[in-house]
C-alpha cells in the first residue's frame, strides 16, 4: 500500500477513468482524492458522462481507503477546474501525486514519486517531480536530473509548490518577468516566447482554456528546479476525440513508459546541459535567415509600446476568440 496521498482530476471520460484509475487500485494508496469539473451547461453528453465516471469510482474504489471527492455542481473550465482541485487537495495534504485522467502510468511511477517527495521535501530548490518524458534526447547519468521546465499530466509537488500559483497573472510584469526567463534559460528566444504567452493570459479575462503555461510560468517565477526521470514513466491516452486541447496525436500519445526502480541519484543538484534543457523542454524558433528576420519585426512589434504594438494585440485577440 503506497502512504503517498493521490489526486485524480477527472471530467467526462469514464474509459480513461477506468484505465487509470485501475493502475491507481493496484496501489492501494491510503487516501484517495478525487475531484471532477461539472458538466457544461445544457450539455446533455457531459451530464450522461459525469455521471458514468462517478459510477467507476463507486465500482473500482473497492479497498480500504479514505475517499475524499470533490464533485463541482457547475463546469468551471479547463484552467479553473483543475485549480481548484489542486488547491482542494493541497490544502488538505502536505505533499501527494496529481494525476490527470489521461495519463497512463508505469507501476514503478507510485514508487518513484513517493521516494523523491521523501527526499527533497526540505530542499526548497526543487519544486516539482514530473513523470512525462516526450523528449528522446534528454539524458542523465543518473535516475533522473534536473530542470527549468515542467511537464504536467501526471506529478508530484508539497504544499508549497503550489504556494503562489496564479491563475490570471494580473500583477506580473511581463518584461520583468522575460529578463528572469533569459536568466534561467540563456536563451533569448524563450524569453520573448514566455513574454508573449504572459500577454495572451492576461488578456484572457471571459474564459482560461489551461492552468499548465501559468504553471511553468509559476516555477520560472519562483527560480526553482523540477526532478525529470531518465525513462518515461506516463504514457498519454488523452490523444484523442474526447480531448480538449490533443485531438489528435501528435507524437506524444500512446508512448512507451519503463521501470526505473531501484532509483540511483545524482551527486549535486545542477542543470547539467541548458542548450538541451531549452531543446527537450522549452519552446523553439525558426533559425533560418527569413524566418528569422520575419521573427525579428514581430518582437519589435510585441515589445514596443507603439501603434504597432496595440494592433498585433488587437490580431491576436481577434485569433484568440476564433479558437476558443
Amino acid at each position: 500500500m503506497i502512504k503517498t496521498p493521490i489526486l485524480l482530476i477527472t471530467f467526462n471520460r469514464p474509459d480513461h477513468v477506468r484505465r487509470v484509475l485501475t493502475e491507481i487500485r493496484k496501489q492501494k494508496p491510503a487516501e484517495l482524492y478525487i475531484c471532477q469539473d461539472g458538466a457544461r451547461e445544457d450539455n446533455e453528453n457531459d451530464r450522461v458522462k459525469v455521471q458514468e465516471v462517478r459510477e467507476v469510482v463507486k465500482e473500482l474504489v473497492d479497498w480500504p481507503c479514505n475517499l475524499h471527492t470533490l464533485y463541482q455542481k457547475h463546469n468551471l473550465g479547463c484552467g479553473p477546474g483543475p485549480q481548484a482541485g489542486i488547491t482542494w487537495f493541497f490544502e488538505n495534504v502536505e505533499q501527494g501525486i496529481i494525476m490527470e485522467d489521461d495519463c497512463l502510468p508505469h507501476p514503478d511511477f507510485f514508487g518513484y514519486c513517493e521516494e523523491l517527495l521523501n527526499r527533497y521535501k526540505d530542499n526548497l530548490h526543487v519544486q516539482f517531480i514530473n513523470a512525462t518524458l516526450y523528449h528522446n534526447r534528454w539524458k542523465c547519468d543518473a535516475s533522473y536530473g534536473y530542470s527549468h521546465y515542467m511537464v504536467t499530466g501526471a506529478w508530484a509537488a508539497w504544499r508549497r509548490s503550489w504556494t503562489g500559483f496564479d491563475l490570471d497573472l494580473h500583477s506580473l510584469d511581463a518584461k520583468a518577468f522575460s529578463r528572469q526567463v533569459y536568466r534561467l534559460t540563456k536563451s533569448r528566444t524563450e524569453a520573448d516566447w514566455w513574454f508573449a504567452k504572459v500577454k495572451d493570459i492576461q488578456r484572457d479575462t471571459e474564459k482560461k482554456s489551461y492552468w499548465d503555461f501559468q504553471m511553468q510560468i509559476h516555477l520560472f517565477i519562483s527560480n526553482a528546479l523540477t526532478i525529470h526521470p531518465k525513462v518515461n514513466l506516463i504514457s498519454n491516452i488523452g490523444f484523442d476525440a474526447e480531448g480538449t486541447h490533443t485531438l489528435t496525436n501528435d507524437g506524444r500519445g500512446d508512448k512507451s513508459v519503463f521501470p526505473i526502480l531501484p532509483l540511483t541519484h545524482p551527486k549535486e543538484i545542477v542543470i547539467a546541459d541548458y542548450p538541451l534543457d531549452v531543446e527537450c523542454f522549452g519552446k523553439t524558433q525558426p533559425q533560418k535567415l527569413w524566418p528569422w528576420l520575419v521573427h525579428h519585426i514581430y518582437l519589435q512589434m510585441l515589445y514596443s509600446d507603439g501603434l504597432l504594438h496595440k494592433l498585433l494585440m488587437k490580431y491576436k485577440a481577434i485569433k484568440h476568440k476564433r479558437n476558443v
